[in-house]
């Protein structure tokens, strides 16, 4: 277009080719005067605001930024991890010692050492519930961080992560109270009696210990390095305390097991004498060495009867420790169903011996059928009458055919059971390797009967002009 629209210039863009194309953004008809004049200024406020927008750029997108922020927050989460460790095991160690104390009559509930021992208790776990909420926050920092989110709310997976948080203060704030509370129970016998709250806390104290599995994850070098972080990303795997007990139940389960197994065995030892000692006191349930015996048959669920739980909080150990008992024999059947697996080298091996060995079963009774047959036949040319001798001479040769044919068969079946994956596997990828030469084959195929065709069209061709000039002559 070359001529004046409304009193305005209409603007072009000259595209290649020599195509004129009018500018979409410029309008046909001025707004510059009369009725649109009053839309002009809100075209200028809403593209100076678009403006604006798009020159404000997020924190996230500089990566300088999120790296250094991650290796931060990876720095301050490991320095919570060993408060909390440090608070954790601190009240337990104190909790141990004011229990043994008790225990040896050296203190009482009431006395004053008691009390500042369990202040001592309570105090560190305050500080331990802080780290515990210290440690959550910079997960969600984390979060944001990883993903560019502004909002923390967008970290948060409502309920789980509320309920995750909750859980885990639950069982950081048991602990044994100051002074002696004292409840209304009744005991197997049912007597009624005043017992303490204090051993239940203080076993449920003990759970505590699932601080171990963060303290060896933020402290491993293998998974806190950035390769593997990197790896659990890309792969959707979070690395977690759950990822580090698979990891060292694949590398060294023998170990694991046993220190599992150790631990169970000391801690419910103590968990049943501190039951029997507050709720039933006996010499012989209140001995360590004997509780010991009891936990260790209701952890391999023999359970003799010389010796067992005389109050409901010591039941509730033995139940406890017979579940652990049947989870860890589970745990100790696989492993031992695995290390005791032929690896696939020992396969190989166990195979070409078993089949050179079957060959040579095989050739063996090949060659017995042939020496009772022609012993057989030697006897009936020679006119030989004795019937003995001739059924004894069939049945070995039955014998001899069974166990050529018996040879074969397990030879067969050895042959298939040697097949695995990786031989499975193998096999595809012969296949697809053939299939591709097969492929490449039939196109050079077609390309040579392209070319015989057009060489058929060309002699065609060329014997049609052979034929006219010689028609014409």
């Amino acid at each position: 277009m070359n001529g004046d629209v409304g009193n305005e210039p209409t603007t072009v863009n000259r595209m290649s080719g020599n195509t004129v194309v009018e500018d979409p953004g410029i309008p046909l008809v001025s707004r510059g005067n009369g009725k649109y004049s009053k839309y002009m200024e809100d075209d200028n406020q809403s593209s100076s605001t678009t403006t604006t927008t798009n020159v404000m750029t997020s924190k996230f997108d500089n990566i300088s930024y999120r790296l250094s922020r991650r290796k931060q927050l990876l720095r301050y989460r490991t320095i919570v991890v060993n408060f909390e460790f440090s608070f954790a095991l601190l009240g337990i160690v104190l909790m141990l010692i004011e229990t043994e104390l008790f225990f040896q009559g050296v203190i009482s509930k009431s006395s004053v050492a008691s009390i500042v021992l369990k202040s001592c208790i309570t105090l560190s776990t305050v500080f331990l519930l802080v780290a515990v909420v210290g440690y959550h926050v910079t997960g969600i920092q984390l979060c944001m961080t990883d993903n560019s989110l502004e909002d923390w709310r967008l970290a948060v997976t409502f309920p789980w992560t509320y309920l995750k948080i909750l859980l885990e203060l639950c069982v950081c704030i048991i602990h044994p109270i100051p002074g002696n509370i004292t409840i209304s129970a009744v005991d197997p016998d049912g007597k009624p009696k005043e017992v303490s709250i204090d051993a239940i806390l203080s076993i449920l104290m003990l759970l505590r210990v699932y601080l171990i599995s963060k303290f060896m994850v933020v402290h491993s070098k293998l998974l806190t390095s950035t390769a593997t972080q990197s790896l659990g990303a890309l792969n959707k795997v979070k690395i977690n305390s759950t990822f580090v007990f698979k990891a060292l139940m694949s590398s060294m389960p023998g170990t694991i097991l046993i220190v599992i197994m150790l631990a169970i065995l000391v801690v419910n030892s103590w968990a049943m004498r501190t039951c029997e000692a507050y709720y039933h006191p006996d010499p012989k349930n209140s001995d360590f060495f004997n509780d010991m015996w009891m936990i260790a048959i209701t952890f391999l669920t023999v359970g003799y009867g010389d010796i067992y739980p005389n109050s409901y909080c010591g039941r509730f150990v033995s139940v406890a420790t017979g579940l652990m008992g049947v989870g860890t024999t589970a745990l100790l059947v696989a492993v031992l169903a695995q290390k005791l697996e032929q690896s696939r080298a020992e396969k190989y091996v166990h195979n070409f011996v078993t089949r050179a060995q079957l060959d040579k079963e095989r050739k063996i009774a090949a060659a017995d059928t042939i020496k009772y047959v022609l012993q057989l036949w030697r006897m009936k040319k020679n006119n030989e009458n004795n019937s003995r001798k001739r059924i004894r001479l069939h049945g070995k040769l039955l014998q001899a055919i069974a166990a050529m044919k018996e040879a074969k068969n397990e030879k067969a079946s050895i042959g298939e059971t040697a097949i695995g994956f990786i031989e499975i596997a193998k096999s595809v990828n012969d296949i697809v390797d053939v299939s591709e030469s097969l492929q490449e084959s039939q196109s050079e195929l077609k390309m040579k009967m392209t070319e015989i065709d057009s060489t058929i069209k060309d002699l065609q061709t060329k014997m049609d002009a052979i034929y006219t000039a010689v028609v014409r002559r």
